[in-house]
């Protein structure tokens, strides 16, 4: 992340939400540039497990992933803004295709507003 912003990025899109490097958050909060915040389970290894892919009871309207998306994406907001990335730095991504089946990929698709107000 540091070299890519030294060669010239403006913004660190992070796939593992700083989850996959220790140093990753404490990193982006020194250069002071927004990070995308995607949510993923596990590793690209492991994500498309069962294990990962479970968001408990999902009903008809998507509402665990929904739900498990949303609680996952916050705590690792709270854990930006701990490590010094103020909330307008941050952009959270649900990270479609990463850690969700099919049903929970269209499920966020189509609760976008609902994971939008379960993320203010």
């Amino acid at each position: 992340a540091k070299a890519a912003i030294e060669a010239g990025a403006d913004i660190v899109n992070d796939v593992s939400g700083g989850t996959h490097d220790s140093n990753m958050l404490s990193c982006v909060a020194s250069m002071g540039v927004p990070m995308v915040m995607m949510h993923m389970r596990g590793n690209p290894k492991t994500m498309q497990h069962s294990s990962n892919t479970n968001y408990g009871d999902d009903n008809r309207e998507g509402e665990g992933v929904i739900a498990g998306v949303a609680k996952e994406l916050m705590q690792r907001c709270l854990e930006a803004e701990k490590a010094g990335i103020p909330r307008w730095l941050q952009i959270v991504d649900p990270g479609i295709g990463f850690a969700k089946n099919l049903n929970g990929n269209l499920s966020l698709l189509k609760g976008a507003e609902k994971l939008r107000k379960c993320c203010e």
